[in-house]
């Protein structure tokens, strides 16, 4: 197996993409909310292009991290035990030094790009608790998810101040739409691996009892707080009644989703779940962007 293989998988370079992805769309919001136009001609490509890149190279170093720390819990599991530090196709020596260097590659391109201190400033952010808070907290508590889900609500907010260099109430509520699709999503995954997470000790699910009616119903209830945070943009103009035609719909049939795998605790409709979930943010942020 190549080397360069290798390094795609301990970045995990198709999970890097999705997740990249939601900061273009928090930067396009920001563009629309900010001068009323995306297609404008003096639209700012190396800013677009540097957001992007940075974003992509701190998602670099915090998934490569994350491998060096959980190396040996890896090995416990099906999933990852063929990971390229576990097989000791990467030396953590140079997973570490490939680490430090992609992640300071990531910060200083969103200064020199011209990225607001508050972008910067969460990108940073985002890299330390993915690495230092959420990754080690995984085998102490459930409560490590939603810790987990500070980073990885932050590539949208990222975006958004690197065009609104300030705290506001839209970038907030982009956040928070990323940070609670992040509950039915991960718990989702969760449920299905729950057995392969417990080789290592991870305790993932909302509750230590594992697949019951007390962690499906937190899902519930989580869905229903996403599908109502998602409406939020409509307040400020970023979008109108035909982003609530799509938003809605969209969102009830993820409710359906997360409603019978409370009905029936199956692994099988928790996959169904975790699939509506892939469809769900990209819909919901292409509705503020283009109506």
């Amino acid at each position: 197996m190549s080397v360069f293989k290798s390094y795609l998988e301990l970045i995990k370079f198709r999970l890097t993409s999705t997740v990249v992805a939601t900061s273009s769309f928090g930067f396009l919001i920001a563009l629309k909310f900010v001068k009323g136009d995306l297609w404008l001609s003096d639209f700012n490509w190396l800013l677009f292009t540097g957001v992007l890149i940075g974003g992509m190279f701190i998602v670099f170093a915090a998934n490569g991290m994350n491998q060096i720390i959980e190396k040996e819990n890896d090995s416990k599991m099906g999933r990852t035990s063929n990971r390229p530090i576990v097989e000791g196709r990467i030396q953590i020596r140079d997973a570490r030094i490939f680490c430090w260097v992609t992640g300071f590659l990531g910060i200083f391109t969103l200064i020199a790009v011209g990225a607001s201190f508050l972008s910067v400033l969460l990108g940073g952010i985002s890299l330390v608790v993915y690495v230092f808070v959420y990754t080690p907290m995984k085998q102490v508590s459930p409560m490590a998810v939603m810790i987990g889900a500070i980073p990885g609500a932050l590539p949208p907010w990222i975006g958004y101040t690197a065009i609104v260099p300030r705290v506001d109430e839209l970038g907030l509520i982009l956040f928070l739409v990323q940070f609670f699709w992040q509950f039915p999503h991960f718990w989702a995954i969760a449920w299905i691996l729950h057995d392969d997470y417990q080789k290592a000790g991870y305790w993932l699910l909302p509750t230590r009892a594992g697949r019951d009616k007390k962690s499906a119903y937190q899902v519930l209830i989580y869905t229903v707080i996403l599908i109502l945070v998602s409406m939020m943009p409509l307040m400020y103009g970023i979008a109108d009644i035909k982003a609530i035609l799509v938003i809605l719909p969209l969102g009830l049939f993820f409710l359906f989703k997360a409603y019978r795998l409370f009905s029936t605790l199956e692994v099988s409709d928790a996959k169904k779940l975790l699939y509506a979930s892939f469809l769900y943010t990209p819909v919901v942020f292409l509705c503020y962007i283009l109506f």
